[in-house]
């Protein structure tokens, strides 16, 4: 791991901690390294770290850092999003205490089952209930790190499913701090999108479950989880797939056409197993595997036309 950016300046720090201060129900740090909370293992200090520990508390959260004009992230799992390296004058907000419930809200006829999921609550966790109580519908996501808020937010999925299909409704905090439910019908689910507006907060979905053989269960999600061993890059710190697949072609074939498959720039590096995966070989900066992307991206235009779209969010 690059050696940590000192933090930001004590004024800095000051604006986030006079727009907090008087908030009850939120664990707060200060000049917290990114790279403990990102995947790739990369990033500076931002300026501040917000847990706030209920919906109310992430509400009024939100709204004092409005009222200041101070920016902010929802930062998920960290698993979709490359921090920067420098110190980083914002707030990055955590759903893993405001958004953690696993409730089951009602059977149905035929072993159906509705299930709801908050957005803080990490997608293994959600994976291994289901296995538990024998509930099918959500093993193509096993493996995938992150929280349920970002696997709705980017309507994760696989060519097994997507995890809009299960989809009943999910709930949001709009712009302005209020709650709001939308009905499945009412979103425009697609391709690593749910639709929500991105100044929207997912905090949570109902999904649509079926009971099944738990023994018939676990062997699917053994095979996700062979697949992905098989053929992802898993030792290493990554963010997954860094780009979306264009029309009727794989963003990883196209890289690997263009013969970057393990072009390394420092310790960021295209992935030997699979081509659209950038790893972190134990020191990467921020810059480094920007400048990979940025490489990536350049070389595919230039051989094929083809303009690469990202998939995970540069934060800045």
């Amino acid at each position: 791991m690059p050696a940590e950016s000192k933090g930001l300046s004590a004024r800095q720090e000051m604006k986030f901690s006079a727009a907090l201060r008087a908030l009850p129900d939120i664990e707060v740090s200060f000049s917290e390294p990114m790279s403990r909370h990102t995947t790739f293992r990369v990033g500076g200090p931002v300026a501040c770290l917000a847990l706030p520990r209920s919906e109310r508390a992430l509400v009024a959260l939100l709204q004092a850092l409005a009222e200041r004009g101070l920016p902010h992230v929802i930062l998920g799992g960290g698993s979709n999003v490359l921090a920067p390296d420098g110190p980083w004058e914002a707030a990055a907000i955590l759903l893993k205490l405001a958004c953690s419930r696993l409730l089951r809200l009602e059977e149905g006829t035929g072993g159906e089952v509705l299930l709801y999921a908050g957005a803080g609550k990490k997608v293994g966790e959600l994976v291994r209930y289901c296995l538990r109580n024998e509930l099918e519908g959500m093993e193509f996501l096993a493996g995938i790190p992150g929280t349920v808020g970002g696997a709705l937010v980017m309507n994760a999925g696989t060519p097994s499913g997507t995890i809009s299909e299960s989809l009943v409704w999910l709930d949001l905090i709009d712009r302005e701090g209020s709650r709001r439910r939308l009905a499945r019908e009412e979103l425009s689910p697609g391709y690593r999108t749910m639709g929500v507006s991105a100044d929207a907060i997912v905090t949570g979905g109902c999904f649509r479950l079926r009971k099944t053989s738990g023994e018939s269960l676990q062997d699917r999600v053994r095979q996700v989880l062979d697949h992905r061993r098989r053929t992802q890059p898993l030792r290493y710190p990554s963010a997954g797939s860094v780009f979306k697949n264009p029309p009727g072609q794989t963003a990883g074939a196209l890289i690997e056409k263009a013969g970057l498959k393990g072009f390394r720039i420092g310790d960021a590096q295209v992935s030997s197993k699979h081509a659209n995966w950038i790893i972190n070989r134990g020191n990467a900066s921020a810059k480094e595997i920007l400048a990979l992307i940025e490489k990536i991206e350049n070389e595919i235009h230039g051989i094929f036309g083809v303009r690469l779209e990202r998939e995970i969010r540069i934060l800045d």
